[in-house]
């Protein structure tokens, strides 16, 4: 644990993250990663998406199976190691209506495990 004070900005990208999704707007969502960033699977695994072109066909894949969704954001913490760099845990709950006739309301708990970097003097992800 360090005493370190996160500034705003790391807060803001989560719910920029969850408009981005929510909104349907891979604009948006490109603009909060890094121009190497990467989108991996639960706990760190597997890269899913990786810049340019990543936020884009995320964008797609949650059209494809989800009428609406909404991201709510909990709970985030904040760390800077020794060498300078910035991760962070962030928890929610997304809400998702599946497509279809039913549109059954499905949540799942979120847990991101992300990685912050600075570009152009501006924080994003570098791994979300």
């Amino acid at each position: 644990m360090s005493d370190w004070a996160a500034p705003l900005a790391l807060r803001d990208l989560a719910m920029r993250y969850a408009l981005a999704v929510d909104s349907r707007d891979p604009g948006m969502l490109a603009a909060i990663f890094t121009a190497d960033g990467v989108m991996r699977s639960q706990g760190g695994g597997a890269v899913l998406y990786a810049a340019p072109d990543g936020g884009g066909r995320m964008i797609a894949a949650v059209e494809s199976s989800f009428a609406r969704t909404l991201h709510n954001v909990f709970n985030q913490t904040f760390e800077r190691d020794a060498d300078g760099a910035v991760s962070g845990l962030t928890t929610g709950i997304a809400s998702h209506i599946l497509q279809g006739d039913g549109g059954d309301l499905v949540d799942f708990a979120m847990r991101y495990h992300d990685r912050y970097a600075e570009e152009g003097g501006v924080w994003k992800f570098r791994e979300r």
